[in-house]
């Protein structure tokens, strides 16, 4: 089973968005794969539960399983949506269970501050620093015309961690949220735009997975 946790202490960062899209990517690709719903607002869950019955399924993880008691659902992929708030030793017990790190980020300038205390201590864990551990920086709610998504790029520029893709600001996702999908599910024409940004992310997720098998 492959574990990708999507982290960001920060509230409000994208998490539950990025966790339940990747999951819809995987579930669509016919991979068996979960959704771990660690945050105590529940959005994850709630998504899973509106998830139309004839739509790839996404199947649901205890928050806080461990792996061994994951083994009866036969998962390829299990995706954590971490909680906002996440530090200490339950951010290091977080990072020791997984295989890739998604880490949200939104173009403001208090999103990036909380984000750089956030790389500056998973930098420090063994894993990271060896390399071992793949972190990727995903932008969202990303307006490629203002002057915020410029300073986004430059922000990433200064992180040690590949800035993967942004994901643009629109109501799809809001929609997909509100109806248990994911802009995977969509016709293309409806979604065209959302899937090419996506692209990036799941070419790194698949070369970064096929890596570690």
């Amino acid at each position: 089973m492959y574990t990708i946790v999507v982290a960001n202490p920060k509230g409000g960062s994208g998490k539950t968005t990025l966790a339940t899209n990747v999951a819809g990517w995987l579930a669509g690709k016919r991979q068996r794969v979960a959704i771990a719903d660690q945050d105590p607002q529940g959005s994850a869950s709630e998504w899973l539960a509106r998830r139309p019955a004839l739509f790839p399924g996404v199947a649901a993880a205890p928050g806080e399983a461990k792996r061994r008691d994951l083994e009866e659902l036969e998962l390829k992929w299990l995706v954590v949506d971490s909680p906002a708030g996440l530090h200490g030793d339950g951010l290091r017990e977080t990072v020791r269970r997984a295989d890739a790190i998604l880490v949200p980020v939104s173009p403001s300038a208090f999103d990036m501050a909380a984000t750089a205390r956030f790389l500056d201590t998973i930098a420090e864990y063994k894993a990271v620093r060896e390399q071992a551990l793949p972190v990727a920086l995903v932008g969202m709610r990303v307006d490629s015309r203002t002057l915020a998504a410029g300073e986004l790029d430059e922000f990433a520029q200064t992180r040690e961690f590949p800035h993967v893709t942004n994901l643009r600001n629109t109501q799809v996702y809001v929609h997909c949220a509100r109806d248990g999908l994911s802009v995977f599910d969509l016709p293309r024409s409806r979604a065209e735009q959302d899937q090419e940004q996506w692209r990036p992310l799941t070419r790194w997720i698949a070369r970064h997975a096929t890596g570690r098998a």
